[in-house]
């Protein structure tokens, strides 16, 4: 895969996102794949500037679990009272929580009063026993699963847990080791992990204002990553060529749509998966109270995007996004 930037992927790059930085107000960066090429644009950030990636950290975990699977560690149909002990009773499983398909609310309610104590930096407040009292509650409620989609940031820092149980390591060592390492990921990072170079940019809010970076130490998950543009590139590519990775096999596995997930939309393992009509389109977005991220891509086609952005998430980046990934499609065939 070439480093050169490809002028006609910046280019499109270009046209779609420059309308979200209006005078450079807040940086973003952008890197576009099509086949063996990429191209990035960048305003007001560098290549390694640091952005809070939110949810999209939730592709990442599913990796994880389809990693671990790959290596026999676990089984997606694992019941997950199996690691923790919280959930005894329940026949919730790994793959019901890696596909929002569990019947877990996005945020149960006790985690939601914590939550409210500190607005500006809302998980934060909730703790490991919070985590377990609403897991043994839920575990008590009847239905056997698979529930209807319903995406579940709770669900997701549930799977981080017994992940990391599974495998007897932190969460953050676990996904260094089998997932950010095998990839050569060393742009993304644990938002536990130091920085001394200074690199992760101020959030804002729909304001412009500058915001406190949100922590997540409970439900990791979820959403603990930051990245740069380089490590979001590296991840568009793994995705696009996973024959050239170590991960080859957990890569295809997480692919695979499994579930319906609302009209022309299904969910893989941790990506969403929407029929257009270019074929479908796998993708996530992120969002805390600073920060935007998207990332999208076309297999068969080989074309994908990924945009970081320090400006709290708009459906304006993610329709920009779409755009751009229609561009290469449409296009791809002529460059």
């Amino acid at each position: 895969m070439s480093d050169q930037d490809d002028p006609w992927l910046t280019g499109v790059l270009r046209e779609a996102f420059s309308p979200l930085v209006p005078d450079d107000r807040w940086p973003l960066a952008a890197v576009a794949v099509a086949g063996e090429r990429t191209g990035t644009w960048l305003s007001g950030a560098s290549l390694t500037s640091g952005f809070h990636i939110g949810s999209v950290t939730k592709t990442f975990t599913a990796l994880l679990l389809a990693t671990m699977s790959i290596t026999g560690q676990i089984s997606p149909e694992d019941a997950v009272s199996r690691y923790l002990p919280a959930a005894s009773g329940s026949p919730t499983r790994l793959i019901d929580l890696a596909t929002h398909t569990s019947g877990y609310p996005r945020i149960p309610r006790n985690l939601k009063a914590r939550m409210l104590l500190r607005l500006r930096d809302p998980y934060s407040r909730v703790r490991d026993a919070d985590v377990d009292r609403a897991l043994r509650k839920l575990s008590r409620q009847p239905g056997p699963p698979p529930h209807p989609f319903e995406y579940s940031n709770f669900g997701y820092g549930v799977l981080s847990r017994a992940l990391a149980a599974a495998g007897g390591r932190p969460f953050g060592v676990l996904l260094g080791q089998e997932v950010l390492a095998p990839l050569n990921l060393q742009g993304v990072v644990m938002e536990t992990e130091p920085d001394p170079d200074r690199r992760r940019l101020f959030g804002h809010n729909g304001s412009g204002a500058e915001v406190e970076h949100w922590h997540n130490p409970a439900l990791l998950g979820a959403g603990c990553l930051f990245s740069d543009i380089q490590g979001m590139r590296r991840y568009l590519v793994a995705n696009l060529h996973p024959e050239t990775t170590p991960l080859r096999a957990a890569l295809e596995l997480a692919h695979q749509a499994r579930k319906p997930a609302g009209p022309a939309m299904e969910v893989a393992l941790g990506w969403l998966v929407r029929a257009t009509d270019q074929g479908p389109v796998h993708w996530h977005n992120g969002g805390t109270a600073g920060f935007g991220s998207f990332i999208g891509f076309d297999l068969p086609r080989r074309r994908g995007v990924a945009v970081l952005m320090s400006l709290r998430h708009s459906h304006e980046l993610d329709e920009a996004a779409m755009r751009a990934i229609s561009d290469l499609r449409a296009q791809g065939t002529g460059h």
